[in-house]
């Protein structure tokens, strides 16, 4: 299971990542050629970021990739870093659960008003999705990396579970 979402993320990121820099060139040749600035590509691209910030956040949870300080873990004894774990992974766990509901209440709340985008004319929501979308990457990965944490505290200790 997490190689396909492992995939599915990278697919993603190389494709938004791709759209960027296309759509932003694109943008940068129209003023310095033509003098004239496409103004939906500003929309599309911070929407576009917003989609690249969560799942390259999943990526760096699964790669185990993100700033942190261990020295309390490391010093700690087998109860407290067991207790660390759960801890850890319960708040960032919960972070992410508040912006997939919220996130969605939002897009739904777009998708009740007929919001529009002020640029393109698109719905909003399909833009909104964007949030609850990558939080659920992100809920994936945080437990995920807590429980192969804990296995890992468990192999290294010879305990049981």
């Amino acid at each position: 299971m997490s190689r396909v979402v492992g995939y599915i993320e990278n697919f993603i990121l190389a494709v938004t990542m791709l759209a960027m820099a296309v759509i932003t060139f694109g943008n940068v040749i129209s003023r310095y050629f033509f003098h004239y600035s496409l103004s939906f590509t500003e929309e599309i691209t911070i929407n576009l970021f917003v989609l690249l910030t969560f799942l390259g956040a999943a990526v760096g949870l699964r790669k185990n990739a993100h700033l942190g300080f261990s020295l309390l873990y490391e010093k700690s004894n087998l109860i407290i870093k067991k207790a660390l774990i759960l801890l850890s992974t319960s708040l960032i766990s919960i972070v992410f659960i508040l912006l997939v509901i919220y996130g969605y209440d939002m897009m739904q709340f777009q998708m009740d008003r007929n919001l529009i985008t002020p640029s393109l004319g698109w719905q909003q929501w399909l833009f909104s999705m964007f949030l609850p979308i990558g939080s659920t990457f992100c809920l994936y990965r945080s437990v995920e990396a807590g429980v192969i944490e804990w296995r890992s505290l468990v192999r290294r200790e010879g305990i049981d579970i």
